[in-house]
């Protein structure tokens, strides 16, 4: 018996982790040092949203006035003063104008621009969204709260404000991390005719794989001591693959 319980050990595989050993520190040093930065009550205790009309109150039509609806109601999510701060929509990057009064610029990630977040020498704040996130929901919160969370941020006085990573963590940790995550999908749209077909891939504004999106929401758990909970029902099939692997990983040694 015991020689056929070494026989199975041997061939059981050992739990790996989803993203590289690189990606891997990387991420569990900003979650850690993220987390550190908030109370263990509140990060125990915060909540996944898994529902959009949850958040706004009614069912996504991906128009602009959506898109405004939801602007306002995560910043109240958020605890973010958005009085003095406009949200436009833009259609190419080459269409976005700046006057001299420009404090600051940063773009969001991607391909191409998702999002940008405008400071003027007024005070006023202008954050500007791709047009075409309004027909993804996922897309479309991950955009804009990905902008509200860096101007929360830059207010709270925070050094990791301009850290893409650190902001991922913060989504998360605010209950966006599904939306985020599965925004990170690519995806592909087509549009036939008599004539021609065209097609184009997209994906939202995170910088993150969908498998390091995984291993983040795996960390998440880990930290609240969560096994299986139902918002990961929620997840695109690629990151939920990802998330029990790195779970099983961090299961199997002490991370965090």
């Amino acid at each position: 018996m015991m020689w056929l319980d070494q026989v199975i050990s041997f061939f059981k595989k050992n739990p790996h982790c989803p993203v590289g050993d690189t990606d891997r520190l990387m991420l569990v040093r900003t979650f850690s040092l993220v987390t550190k930065d908030y109370s263990e009550l509140f990060v125990l205790s915060s909540k996944i949203y898994t529902d959009l009309e949850e958040i706004t109150g009614r069912k996504f039509s991906g128009d602009e006035t959506y898109g405004h609806i939801l602007f306002k109601n995560l910043g109240a999510i958020m605890d973010v003063n958005l009085k003095h701060v406009e949200l436009s929509f833009f259609d190419e990057p080459g269409n976005i104008l700046l006057d001299s009064g420009v404090v600051l610029v940063s773009e969001g990630g991607g391909e191409f621009a998702s999002s940008r977040f405008t400071e003027y020498s007024d005070g006023s704040i202008e954050i500007l969204i791709n047009r075409s996130y309004l027909h993804d929901s996922n897309c479309l919160v991950s955009a804009i709260v990905f902008e509200i969370a860096r101007l929360k941020l830059r207010r709270d006085g925070k050094e990791y404000s301009d850290d893409v990573v650190s902001l991922e963590v913060v989504l998360l940790l605010f209950g966006f991390g599904i939306f985020n995550a599965n925004s990170s999908v690519i995806k592909m749209e087509a549009w036939f005719n008599d004539l021609k077909s065209e097609s184009y891939m997209y994906k939202g504004p995170s910088q993150l794989s969908p498998e390091a999106h995984g291993f983040l929401m795996a960390l998440y758990s880990y930290y609240r001591g969560e096994n299986n909970p139902d918002w990961v029902s929620y997840l695109e099939k690629e990151i939920s693959k990802a998330y029990y692997i790195g779970l099983r990983y961090l299961r199997s040694r002490s991370v965090i």
